[in-house]
């Protein structure tokens, strides 16, 4: 009875808001969702846990994103219901093609779920970029076959691929300097990938700018350190001799990259 209370009490300030107010028919949307958002959450939330616990996946990510559209600057929201769904959504009577195939599917909802959200979420834009690069390298991690099914997809590719775009889309949004560093710690993986993939000239082009980058890290020694290490994988990459080979492949930073190192 308190909460009906507080609720039509709300309503009342509203309406009357907009009778005084500025009340043009192009205002009016927003008076709406705005006004009605109090009655729809309680029920979006409750019919989202009967989802969950009736075990149905797909049904409890089309009701979160009923509710996420009451919500559309909630990015730690947007990320928890896309991860969930991605990671934990598959049906265990799937194998094989079918499986990945499905993986696939729901790696692709998850994505758009956090696309939709971007220009919804001011500063904090280039964390769900993140939040989308890292999500395609879990799946990949987690479904095997799934890796073989992104590098044949021509909008795809390998999945430290698409983890660099959507970097790359972060720092041009304005990412963290923590971001941009992590992104010039993650050149191994993405060198490899194109290395598998036979694009020698793509990983030379990637470690090249690594390169450049390590001046921009804060702490000056690691900084100086990284360079000095992706020039000598460059070096080897290239033809070159490289002195102590054995330093490179006992560096746990570069283990995407032992293969081609040997």
């Amino acid at each position: 009875m308190k909460r009906a209370l507080l609720i039509l009490a709300g309503l009342g300030c509203s309406t009357a808001g907009l009778l005084v107010g500025d009340a043009r028919l192009d205002h009016l949307a927003g008076w709406c969702a705005a006004a009605t958002r109090p009655l729809l959450l309680p029920f979006l939330w409750r019919t989202l846990a009967e989802a969950q616990r009736s075990g149905n996946p797909a049904e409890a990510f089309a009701k979160a994103q009923q509710l996420l559209a009451l919500l559309p600057g909630w990015v730690d929201g947007h990320t928890v219901f896309a991860y969930r769904y991605a990671l934990d959504g598959g049906d265990g009577d799937d194998t094989g093609a079918a499986r990945v195939l499905a993986a696939k599917a729901r790696l692709d909802a998850a994505l758009a779920l956090l696309e939709a959200a971007r220009p919804l979420c001011g500063a904090r834009e280039s964390e769900l970029l993140f939040a989308m690069g890292f999500l395609v390298e879990l799946m990949a991690r987690n479904e095997p076959g799934l890796e073989a099914v992104l590098a044949a997809d021509p909008g795809a590719g390998p999945s430290a691929v698409i983890f660099d775009r959507y970097l790359s889309e972060a720092e041009r949004v304005g990412a963290a300097a923590s971001v941009r560093e992590y992104h010039t710690f993650l050149v191994p993986g993405l060198a490899a990938a194109l290395l598998r993939s036979g694009d020698t000239a793509g990983a030379d082009a990637v470690l090249t700018r690594a390169i450049e980058r390590c001046a921009a890290i804060r702490d000056r020694a690691l900084g100086e350190q990284w360079r000095a290490t992706l020039l000598a994988v460059r070096d080897h990459l290239r033809g070159g001799t490289v002195q102590d080979r054995s330093a490179l492949l006992q560096d746990q930073r570069l283990a995407p990259l032992h293969s081609f190192l040997r």
